[in-house]
Formats: structure tokens, sequence, C-alpha cells
């Protein structure tokens, strides 16, 4: 089937963005190029004067390169110079804070300029570095205000994502970076882009050494992110594309929400459930204009799943009385039949169902 001209720069871009990764990251190895001293890499303290003025030598000849040379080969060599100190056993974490810190002014300008490869290469370095100062830089790509190019904002939330595995960072740390997505995501307009930052935040949450409280936060953050979008969708008849985001990131949403204690996914309900009404909500104002779109509708169809089964999921946890009786495989789903069957009675009447339920404590 043809791609229509409206869809082809959203179908083609992450298939592009996978050939720009591939071309800009290497395997496993990052080449075996001159890399610092072992006392400098090992410090445990303040790096010295004279370690100072090497390891800025050294950023400085490579970052240079990076930011202004047109040859691809030695732009790769000096991103793979400038990856391997952080990538080395022996690298210490004062070691990664101070390259971190010697890193961001001399590759800024790459991270925000205009060629997108270029500063890939750049975020690719300062994700290695495992520090706030790098990462800071990252997650600033990803706010649609500041950062044009979608592109790069789907980059740089999947690389934020990927940095949360070995970030050395303290617990409020990682609560702050969950509130910057999650304000990047009220202000996007690119569903692929979306659903990256959607999904990173989720990774920020699933670190395992988090306590309970910060993890209980970053759900926070995610929760409020999707409840704003599905605010914006709600008071609009148009259908909308960020419903492809949210097919996605309620998915993983709901294996996390399995996983989770009775406690976590109860702080979190208060504030998703009422967003998951609101997706429903957006599909009664949606109707007409999603159901011309058949592949769009089948995002509608398939998220409005989603939105069914963590609400009774949700619903039955936080209030259950009011399924005394009855056994969770009896509970027949009502709205994607109804969706799909284009039989709006009975789902804008689900939907009031499920908004009034919402309404009420234990939610409000």
């Amino acid at each position: 089937m043809a791609l229509r001209t409206s869809d082809r720069p959203s179908r083609l871009r992450p298939i592009l963005l996978c050939a720009l990764l591939a071309l800009c990251g290497a395997g496993e190895a990052f080449g075996q190029a001159a890399t610092l001293e072992r006392s400098i890499l090992s410090a445990s303290g303040t790096l010295s004067s004279a370690q100072n003025a090497t390891l800025s030598a050294f950023i400085s000849q490579h970052a240079r390169v990076l930011r202004d040379s047109t040859d691809a080969r030695r732009i790769e060599e000096a991103r793979n110079a400038l990856i391997n100190p952080s990538r080395d056993p022996a690298a210490s974490i004062a070691f990664r804070k101070a390259y971190a810190t010697a890193l961001v002014p001399e590759l800024g300008e790459a991270v925000a300029g205009r060629d997108l490869r270029r500063a890939l290469q750049a975020m690719q370095v300062l994700r290695f570095t495992r520090s706030p100062e790098g990462l800071d830089l990252i997650v600033a790509r990803t706010d649609p205000k500041a950062e044009a190019n979608a592109g790069k904002r789907l980059a740089a939330a999947g690389l934020a994502a990927d940095a949360f595995e070995d970030l050395d960072a303290n617990n409020a740390y990682y609560e702050s970076v969950a509130r910057r997505l999650r304000d990047a995501c009220a202000g996007e307009s690119d569903w692929i882009a979306l659903q990256q930052k959607l999904q990173s935040i989720g990774a920020a949450a699933r670190r395992r050494d988090l306590p309970a409280d910060t993890v209980r936060s970053i759900r926070r953050s995610q929760a409020e992110a999707i409840a704003e979008i599905a605010r914006s969708m709600k008071g609009s008849a148009s259908a909308d594309p960020r419903m492809q985001a949210l097919q996605r990131a309620l998915i993983t949403l709901r294996n996390d929400l399995l996983l989770m204690q009775t406690a976590d996914r109860s702080a979190m309900a208060k504030v998703l459930a009422p967003a998951l009404a609101d997706i429903v909500a957006a599909g009664v104002a949606h109707w007409d204009a999603a159901h011309k779109d058949a592949e769009l509708s089948k995002s509608y169809g398939a998220t409005l799943n989603s939105c069914e089964t963590l609400l009774r999921l949700i619903d039955r946890a936080e209030r259950p009385q009011a399924y005394a009786g009855t056994q969770p495989d009896a509970d027949g789903r009502v709205l994607t039949p109804a969706w799909e069957a284009r039989e709006k009675a009975t789902f804008e009447a689900e939907s009031k169902r499920w908004s009034g339920i919402v309404a009420a404590a234990p939610y409000r």
C-alpha cells in the first residue's frame, strides 16, 4: 500500500534515524584510539592542575574535530576517542564528573546545532560519561521549545533512557530529570518522539537501586505527562496522532503496573486513572474523525483496550467492594468492541461511567 504524503515523514523518520545511529554508533568496541593516563582515569578526588591541563588538551583536540571537521572518518574517530575514557573500566566517578564538566562547553554547540549526525555523535559522547552534567545537555534537546528537530528530540530521549541504566546520580536528580521529561512531553507534536519520552520516564523508574519514594515520584511524573496529553486531546474534535504514542506507552506501563507493589500502584492510580478516563473521553470527541482513518482508528482501538484493562486493574484494587463476588476474568470488554463496531452510544455510555468513577473517591 502506498504511503500518503502526510504519512511519509513519520514512517520514514525511525528508519532514517536508526540508519543514522548505526553509522554514528560502533558496536561493542569504539576503536583503540589513544586514551588518557591511568592516573587521570582512576583519580579518586579532584584532579591536579597538571592533570586538568592534560584532560583539557585531550578534549579540545578531539572535540574540535567533532565540531568542525567535514571528514566523516575523522569525526567518527574523534567521537570514539572521546568515548573511550568513559568506557574504560578504570574510569572513576570523580573522573567522569570532571570529564563531563569539561566536555559540556566543548560539545554544547554541536549538540544544539543543526547538523543532526554531528549532534548525535556529541550526545553519545556525553551519554557515556554516566554523569548528570552530560545527561543535562542531552535532556535539554528533548524539549520542543528548545529543539525544533523532531529527530534529535527522539534521539535525545532514547539516549536518556539508555543512560538511566548506569547513571551516577543521586535520587533527587532522577526525580528532577523525570519532571523535565514530563514537561517536554507536554508540547510534543511528534508522536514518535513523544512515545520515546514516555518510555524514558518509565526507564528511569525501572532503575533497580532507587528507593521506593523516588520511584513513586518518577511514576507520578509519568502519570502527569499522560494526564496532560489526555487533557489536551480531549479538548479537540480532531483525530490525534499522539494516540499512537499512548498505544505503545500504555502497553509498557500495563506490564510495569503488574509488577508494582500495591502501595506503589495505588500512589500512581490517583493521577493515572483520571488520565485514562480522559483518553477514553477523547475517543468520544474524536469518534468521527478517527474512524475516517483506518490505520489511526486501529491505534485508537488498541489504546482504548489498554485504558480499559488498566482502569479495571486499578479500580479492582482501589475499590474492591465494588467488585465483591466477581472474578477478574468475568470483566467483559466494552470499549474496544464498541469502537470497532462503531457503536457510539455504547462507547459513550461506558466512557461516562468511567468518568463518574474517577471523579469520586478514592481518586478525588
